[in-house]
């Protein structure tokens, strides 16, 4: 009976003030083509570049306990794109794809992680449990993910080599498990999509670039847009069209407009460019449906 309470003390996280680094690694499969597994705990205080456009042959799943820093993409469409990192992020590094991640030296950075090779990670993926457009999270409260990672390395400490296909699969429904309730309970997507509504119609007099938005506010332009459909049905600059044309309209029934000042009010580059895209998405021109409106509101008097 003392030995079992003393192994399941030993499973238990001990908080990270009570931590000492960890680090464990195994390999199993075809001895040809030997998969990683490995997880552990990491403090990092005191570095500022931890990685600097580095590719990683395995998957990573990152957590962050303490400290703060930024995740760069250095490759893709949101090249160049630097994503805040602080206690609750959960960030990933692809096999093969360049990133950086810089710390604060002064933030007393601890880490865990999950490190897997490229067979599991192609399976999270054709699962669509990993989605590699998104490579940070933020997780809900206690999401328990420090307790989880350290179970998984003490499994691994213990665990005979027989055995680690039971483990991988394990650390596989950990993985899946985590990624779809962080994804559940971050609602961060919609509130950046209600966000940026507001901002559109507020900026319906500037040329909007729609990369470079994202950009300003720290978004991934991709996964920005596909969930921008998901929940308004059309894309970000489908959206701003719209609300200029409807901005068109009520200037162009309200009379005191011409259609070259309508235009420039809504940032068009020409009268032309104006007319073209109202045509194009009401069926009228905007001379015309200036004067239909005129001239119906004259037959209400």
């Amino acid at each position: 009976m003392g030995f079992l309470v003393y192994i399941m003390c030993i499973m238990v996280f001990p908080g990270i003030e009570n931590m000492k680094e960890q680090l464990i690694f195994r390999s199993l499969g075809d001895p040809l083509k030997r998969q990683r597994i490995g997880c552990g705990f990491m403090n990092k205080k005191g570095i500022h570049t931890d990685q600097f456009h580095s590719q990683f042959s395995t998957y990573a799943l990152v957590y962050v306990i303490k400290g703060h820093g930024y995740y760069e993409i250095d490759e893709g469409p949101d090249k160049g794109l630097k994503i805040p990192l602080e206690p609750g992020c959960l960030f990933q590094r692809f096999p093969g794809v360049a990133h950086s991640t810089i710390l604060d030296p002064e933030s007393d950075w601890w880490e865990c992680f999950l490190d897997l090779g490229e067979d599991i990670f192609r399976a999270l993926v054709s699962m669509r449990v990993v989605i590699p457009t998104e490579p940070v999270y933020w997780t809900p409260p206690y999401s328990g993910v420090e307790e989880g990672i350290f179970k998984i390395l003490k499994s691994l400490e213990s665990t005979l080599e027989r055995d680690l296909p039971r483990i991988s699969m394990e650390i596989l429904q950990f993985c899946a498990s985590l990624l779809d309730r962080v994804r559940e309970g971050d609602d961060s997507l919609w509130k950046r999509i209600e966000m940026s509504c507001q901002d559109f119609t507020s900026m319906i007099q500037q040329r909007i670039d729609l990369q470079e938005y994202c950009r300003s506010k720290g978004w991934g332009y991709e996964s920005f847009r596909k969930a921008f459909v998901k929940k308004m049905g059309v894309s970000p600059g489908q959206y701003i069209i719209q609300r200029r044309m409807d901005e068109a309209c009520r200037l162009l029934r309200a009379g005191r407009f011409s259609v070259k000042e309508t235009a420039m009010a809504l940032g068009y580059k020409s009268p032309y460019e104006f007319s073209a895209q109202f045509r194009r998405i009401t069926g009228w021109s905007p001379r015309d449906y200036r004067g239909a409106s005129r001239n119906q509101a004259l037959d209400m008097l």
